[in-house]
């Protein structure tokens, strides 16, 4: 099933409201990064669903929390920040065409949201449509919103699919090759682009392998010719 995550939630409470809408839509699987809010409050806030609590996991990292997961998924109110950096930014109607296999839902502190680094560490984006003169949601009503677009969705396991440690081999290689071309000036745009075809493409792991073997060989042709110069 998939995974929440929740990065620097501020507080308690919020915790606790999280834990109750996940076991509201059958949801069990929580991590919270960089913060420990097991408190008595939290506790308090998560009643009949102590249980989501009690389990969640703890992890130092965004990559830690979503290791395992096929595709990573944050969220943002606030459309803005992202316009100009080719992130894909879907509606929620629109989240089930990016769901496969085990997703990670990740959800940023209620202060600032997910930080531009832990944005770029995500497959896609997803934001609730909401009244653009007041868009942000509080973090446990998005939680909620979110999962229960995800439970209406088959859960149906990955056969075939590169894996997400696949995909951004295929990534970090093409930003390589990229790197050797001078005349490509905005090369983190460049790969913003390349990322979201590939995610959009779902492609199989043959395809996958293909172009990590290709790219492996331009990466070496383009390192000798740099060597030569």
């Amino acid at each position: 099933m998939h995974r929440v995550v929740l990065v620097r939630p501020i507080y308690s409470s919020n915790v606790g409201l999280v834990c109750r809408v996940m076991k509201n839509f059958g949801f069990a699987e929580l991590c919270i990064v960089g913060s420990k809010k097991k408190s008595k409050t939290a506790y308090m806030y998560a009643k009949h669903s102590e249980e989501v609590l009690r389990n969640a996991k703890t992890a130092g990292t965004l990559k830690e929390a979503v290791r395992g997961c096929d595709v990573v998924i944050g969220t943002t109110g606030v459309l803005r920040r992202f316009h100009r950096k080719l992130k894909t930014c879907v509606p929620l109607p629109q989240l089930k065409d990016h769901v496969h296999g085990k997703a990670a839902i990740v959800f940023g502190s209620e202060g600032v949201g997910l930080t531009e680094s832990e944005v770029n560490a995500c497959d896609v984006l997803v934001h609730v449509p909401a009244n653009p003169e007041h868009p942000v949601l509080n973090l446990s009503h998005a939680v909620a919103l979110v999962l229960y677009a995800l439970s209406q969705i088959p859960f149906t396991p990955v056969h075939g699919h590169a894996s997400r440690a696949l995909r951004q081999r295929v990534q970090e290689s093409w930003q390589h090759v990229v790197s050797h071309i001078k005349s490509v000036k905005d090369q983190e745009k460049v790969g913003a682009a390349f990322r979201n075809v590939l995610e959009r493409a779902h492609v199989s792991d043959d395809e996958a392998r293909a172009l990590l073997t290709a790219l492996s060989r331009l990466e070496k042709k383009a390192g000798r010719k740099k060597h030569a110069a």
